[in-house]
Order: C-alpha cells, then sequence, then structure tokens
C-alpha cells in the first residue's frame, strides 16, 4: 500500500505561479518585480549571493556603460 506524497512539486510549482500572477495583477508588472526583488534581497542564503554578484559588477547598472 503506497501512502500520499508529502511533498508535491508540481502542486507547489502552481500555488507560486498563481500567487506570482495574482499580485501582477493587483500591483502592476512593474512594482510585482520590485516587491520580488526586496524578498529575494532578504533570503538568507539567495539574498548574499546576489548581494555578492551585484557587488561585483555582474548585471549591475552601475557598470553598464550609458549609450
Amino acid at each position: 500500500m503506497k501512502l500520499g506524497k508529502e511533498f508535491d512539486c508540481v502542486e507547489m510549482k502552481a500555488e507560486i505561479q498563481e500567487r506570482l500572477l495574482r499580485e501582477v495583477a493587483e500591483l502592476g508588472d512593474e512594482e510585482a518585480q520590485r516587491r520580488r526583488a526586496e524578498r529575494l534581497s532578504r533570503e538568507p542564503i539567495l539574498g548574499s549571493f546576489l548581494r555578492a554578484k551585484m557587488g561585483s559588477g555582474k548585471g549591475s547598472a552601475e557598470q553598464t556603460p550609458a549609450a
């Protein structure tokens, strides 16, 4: 007899996608993107990784030459 799954990655992905789409519909693209960036910067692991990458100039707008 097979027990039910404790974790379903497909279900989790669908829930996250639905939440993000609802956020864009409520706030608009720019505000939703800004809030996602804020949430990522506060993440303990991803936040420090992104700060290190942005500080090194990779993907930083400050390092991009003007047109």
